[in-house]
């Protein structure tokens, strides 16, 4: 059987909407998932993303807030949350982090504010930093280039094959998630086409993106066979290549100690 990572799924999101979690698990264990990555977005969150991954050995766990968030904090205590969780063995790391432009434009400075918080966090602690980028691309770029030897993953990513191409000189992975199977995607598919398959990773961002064609469904990990398997038809190539070298990339960037 091929083996799978799912780089970014909210476990934490899946299990509050009543489903039972050895049961999701075990549905992406059976179609070749070994271990998934659970991201968390606020510091209330924090508990549950712990949770999950002290009981399940193959669940890791990030923390930091979210950029939709970062107005609701009301003071710097996020930040002595975010590093006393850091040092759980668990947590493998930084995210998700980084800017939104789509759902809030009236909290950007804070949002920059944040991101390069989490940014400067990565580099000390030698972690990688998931970033999410939602019309945001110059800006995330910029921060990034502002913080030298930073490392991390283009969560979901959202942009063209030249922006894939700058973020891998940057050094950040580029995620491709379940939008990438959507018939409309084109700058997405080519973004795929061109990137090396050395610096790809899937994710199903569960439980959103269900991949086509589960679109407008609740998202789950089984699901990111189907990304793999969209990857593996742009690029033309065999799933089991697909599957071997994005496992093999994310456990480069996130350095998991898998029992």
């Amino acid at each position: 059987m091929i083996a799978l990572v799912d780089t970014h799924a909210h476990l934490d999101y899946i299990e509050r909407e009543g489903n039972d979690m050895d049961t999701v698990l075990s549905a992406a264990s059976d179609v070749g998932v070994s271990w998934v990555v659970n991201p968390s977005v606020t510091p209330d969150k924090f508990p549950d993303v712990l949770r999950l991954a002290e009981r399940f050995n193959n669940v890791f766990a990030a923390a930091a807030v979210h950029p939709t968030d970062v107005q609701d904090m009301p003071d710097e205590q996020w930040q002595a949350q975010v590093e006393a969780m850091l040092d759980h063995p668990k947590v493998i790391a930084i995210g998700e982090t980084g800017l939104d432009y789509y759902w809030d434009k009236t909290h950007i400075e804070t949002q920059h504010r944040f991101f390069r918080t989490f940014l400067e966090l990565g580099r000390k602690h030698d972690l990688p930093v998931i970033v999410h980028d939602r019309d945001a691309h110059e800006d995330v770029h910029r921060l990034i280039s502002e913080c030298p030897g930073v490392r991390g993953v283009m969560h979901c990513f959202s942009g063209d094959a030249p922006f894939a191409e700058m973020m891998i000189e940057r050094g950040f992975y580029i995620s491709f998630a379940g939008n990438v199977t959507f018939k409309n995607a084109t700058n997405l598919h080519e973004a795929a086409k061109s990137t090396p398959l050395e610096w790809i990773l899937i994710e199903t961002d569960s439980p959103f993106l269900s991949p086509v064609p589960f679109r407008g469904k609740p998202n789950e990990p089984s699901r990111v066979r189907l990304v793999a398997e969209k990857i593996a038809e742009l690029k033309g190539i065999p799933l089991e290549t697909v599957a071997e070298v994005t496992s093999e990339n994310a456990r480069k960037v996130f350095r998991p100690c898998l029992s």
